[in-house]
């Protein structure tokens, strides 16, 4: 295939995927269920060293580009770029050439029209796309995630209409950073800066980041656990009660049963402890743990180790440490 054609395809193969990522959960974050998603898993930020190599491996690409191809990025990957020349082509074409007032107007109309599509995209990034939509359509004003959808739609119309090449050619950092990175042999050699010097470094970093995301995400636990405080220290007879929720994330796409073990607990109390939790596909669920402790255990420090193993075998440890003093 041709490189006249293979361009095209490439520019717009890389606009659509843009839209796509976040839809079909292939990279996003969550920032209200604080999880993130990548290749359709998703995960807590327990599990944040998974982010931290996407993110690392995002950034040795877009520096592994610059360094192999020089300045091809925008060319070929960018999707502004790609949206840009889209829309010049379209207000510059010859049935437009002599109606200066309708080519505006349409070049205004498209901007207009693109500006929301644009925002809701970048927006579902961090937002899930589906309850974005639904606070859209019932202009739900409260909501931060519709205010950062607003304010995104105007400052991409803002980059459609008034500034579009100009923000490349002037304003853009990615653009900025490819000049600085590009040489002689990054805009002649092509492919085959891939393979030597500082190129064949930056290959291997890409392959190894690559490597090891993979071997996370397989041997990821595929859930999270937090305890949180409720009762502390209510006199009880005897005893003084502390009470805490175990909280499980399922971030699994199926239900998935966990089995709670308990260590390090003094034999004189009573406890009640939930041993297994079934919690749904993506949800969260919480079960009250009780612990009445007696009088001989109150002003000493103990710590309680709960070992959570889902049904593939993956384990969390979290643990509990209770100074319990009676009536507080």
């Amino acid at each position: 295939m041709k490189v006249g054609a293979v361009r095209p395809l490439s520019q717009i193969g890389i606009f659509i995927l843009f839209f796509l990522v976040p839809l079909f959960n292939i990279f996003r974050i969550d920032l209200i269920q604080l999880k993130f998603f990548v290749f359709g898993r998703s995960f807590g930020f327990n599990e944040g060293y998974i982010l931290l190599l996407c993110v690392l491996l995002m950034v040795f690409i877009f520096v592994g580009i610059s360094k192999w191809f020089g300045r091809q990025f925008c060319g070929w990957m960018c999707p502004h770029n790609t949206f840009s020349v889209s829309i010049t082509k379209i207000t510059h074409s010859k049935t437009l050439k002599e109606s200066p007032a309708l080519r505006k107007n349409i070049d205004v109309g498209l901007s207009i029209l693109f500006a929301p599509v644009i925002a809701f995209s970048m927006v579902a990034y961090f937002f899930d796309p589906i309850v974005l939509i639904k606070e859209i359509l019932s202009f739900e004003w409260k909501s931060w995630s519709f205010g950062a959808y607003v304010i995104l739609v105007v400052f991409f119309f803002i980059m459609i209409f008034p500034l579009r090449s100009n923000f490349c050619r002037n304003a853009c950092p990615y653009g900025m950073f490819q000049m600085i990175l590009s040489d002689k042999e990054s805009k002649s050699g092509g492919v085959k800066n891939m393979f030597r010097g500082t190129g064949l470094l930056l290959l291997i970093i890409v392959l190894s980041l690559f490597s090891l995301l993979g071997y996370s995400i397989f041997s990821a636990s595929g859930f999270s656990a937090t305890i949180e405080k409720q009762l502390q220290g209510v006199p009880s007879g005897d005893f003084v009660t502390y009470t805490y929720i175990l909280k499980i994330q399922n971030n699994q796409n199926e239900p998935m049963n966990y089995k709670v073990r308990y260590e390090g607990m003094p034999s004189s109390w009573e406890v009640k402890l939930p041993d297994q939790i079934q919690v749904e596909p993506a949800n969260t669920h919480g079960e009250t743990i009780m612990f009445r402790i007696d009088q001989s255990s109150l002003n000493k420090s103990h710590n309680i180790n709960m070992v959570i193993t889902s049904q593939n075998r993956h384990i969390i440890e979290k643990k509990l440490t209770i100074f319990p003093v009676a009536g507080k």
